[in-house]
């Protein structure tokens, strides 16, 4: 038996020194250049056509987008925002300084509560800029004046809560969305609030009033408030009320045959929204010229108790009676 043969022996400066060639190593994977180089490529171009035709359809929705929501917001878009414009140029003057009472004679307060009107409540700190106007009227801050004042109220903040989709910001947030899922969901937007909210947002516009209430403190009790009216139809102020809030106390009462109410921590004071909005709706009853709201045929306060030493001097200067026929 021979002898194994003895391993290559590299030559100097040889870089594969210690290695088997390559040559000899047969069972070694031979890459197929041919096939794998087309399938890389589609690889890589895949995603790239496919963001291109995403791109495309997003753009041809977006175009198609705009158009509907042109076409269909064309008759109520323009006159939505005419009023909401109204509406927060006279907030903007409502909040600042007051200018006295004032009633266009045209204005009655029968002519007031025969149809709703549009009520929005405001309070001077929170009104800066007609950007504040819609954060301030959609607190529902506790409210009496309305009620006190016989209105029947068509809220403002639903106008302005509602009526977003036909702001410019709406088309503002079509021409931002980049993806086909986003335009989607705006359309369908769309879609639904034109079917929900369109017969809403045309009532409130077509009150003839709008009744602006604006609470000069940071709460309502602790200081006067204002009533302001405005001709809607016509876009012009017909009353300007101010009234301090402190001339009107609620006085509770129990019906009998009923439960009573859990005991009062501490006494019902005139400070309560009631007694502090009812008090400013009188004020606004002075100004259309109506009689304050009030308890009929009340008793006159009693005269204040003297003591018995005033008593009795009282009784021994007292002139004697007439005894004469």
């Amino acid at each position: 038996m021979s002898p194994p043969p003895d391993p290559p022996v590299d030559e100097p400066g040889s870089s594969h020194r210690g290695m088997i060639p390559r040559e000899e190593l047969p069972f070694l994977p031979k890459i197929k250049w041919r096939f794998w180089v087309p399938v890389l490529a589609i690889l890589v171009a895949f995603p790239l056509l496919w963001g291109i035709k995403r791109d495309r359809e997003a753009r041809r929705m977006r175009e198609q987008l705009l158009r509907e929501h042109a076409a269909l917001t064309a008759r109520l878009g323009p006159d939505y925002r005419a009023a909401r414009r109204f509406i927060e140029a006279s907030a903007l003057e409502a909040v600042g300084p007051y200018a006295g009472d004032f009633r266009d004679p045209s204005l009655t307060l029968e002519g007031m509560t025969r149809e709703p009107v549009l009520y929005g409540r405001l309070r001077v700190h929170e009104v800066h800029a007609p950007a504040d106007v819609a954060a301030s009227i959609r607190h529902r801050y506790p409210d009496q004046v309305s009620s006190c004042l016989g209105l029947e109220a068509l809220f403002a903040r639903e106008l302005f809560d509602k009526g977003a989709f036909l702001l410019p910001s709406f088309v503002d947030a079509v021409r931002g969305a980049n993806s086909t899922e986003r335009l989607h969901a705006l359309r369908e937007d769309l879609i639904f609030r034109l079917r929900r909210d369109t017969a809403l947002l045309v009532e409130h516009m077509r009150r003839p009033y709008l009744v602006l209430v604006v609470d000069e403190a940071r709460a309502s009790v602790d200081g006067p408030t204002r009533v302001y009216v405005y001709d809607l139809p016509a876009r012009r102020l017909v009353l300007r009320a101010r009234g301090e809030g402190t001339d009107v106390r609620v006085i509770p009462f129990r019906m009998a045959g009923l439960p009573s109410p859990p005991p009062r921590s501490r006494p019902l004071t005139g400070s309560s929204v009631s007694g502090h909005d009812c008090s400013v709706a009188n004020a606004t009853r002075q100004v259309l010229g109506v009689a304050p709201m009030g308890m009929l045929h009340a008793p006159d306060a009693p005269a204040p108790v003297a003591d018995a030493g005033n008593v009795a001097t009282d009784a021994s200067t007292a002139p004697a009676p007439d005894a004469s026929p």
